[in-house]
Order: structure tokens, then C-alpha cells, then sequence
């Protein structure tokens, strides 16, 4: 639990020196680390912001922080080509 609260401050400093940099923006570390709604909004903010990076990062915060739920992958399944006809034989 210690290491992905460290990996979780990691990700968020990083977002807020980019959202500074960047944008001009600035948000509260710890407090994105220990409330989740405020967490919430700021991926919403790193999101909008256009950004590979922030975009990136703010997936990871959604992977890691300890009070959001986890994303859900939805799987899709890849369609079975038919076999074609008359490939290797004759009409």
C-alpha cells in the first residue's frame, strides 16, 4: 500500500508541474492524493487539457489511486473471417 501511495504522489506532482508549465494551473498534491472527488476532477482537468502526457498520466492516477474505482477494459470481440472458397481446390 506504501509503494502505491508513493507511485500515486509520483503521478500527481508530475501532472501538477505540467498543468503549471503548461496551462497555468495549479493543484493541491496531497489533497488529490486523499480526496476523491477532488481527484476526479483534476484528471477530468488533465484530460481536457489536450496533452499526450497529461493524458497518459492521468490514466495511470486512474490505475493506481486507492479511492477510484478501477477502469473497466471492455473486450470486443474480433470477428472470425470466413475461410474463402475455392482456394486450394477447383469448383
Amino acid at each position: 500500500m506504501a509503494g502505491e501511495m508513493e507511485r500515486l504522489f509520483a503521478l500527481a506532482g508530475r501532472i501538477h508541474v505540467l498543468l503549471r508549465r503548461e496551462h497555468n494551473r495549479i493543484i493541491d498534491v496531497e489533497w488529490m492524493c486523499t480526496d476523491e472527488g477532488y481527484a476526479k476532477e483534476v484528471i477530468k482537468l488533465a484530460r481536457s487539457a489536450g496533452s499526450e502526457e497529461l493524458l497518459a498520466l492521468a490514466e495511470r492516477v486512474e490505475a493506481v489511486h486507492p479511492l477510484l474505482p478501477k477502469p473497466q477494459r471492455i473486450e470486443v470481440p474480433i470477428p472470425v473471417k470466413a475461410e474463402a472458397k475455392y482456394v486450394a481446390s477447383l469448383r
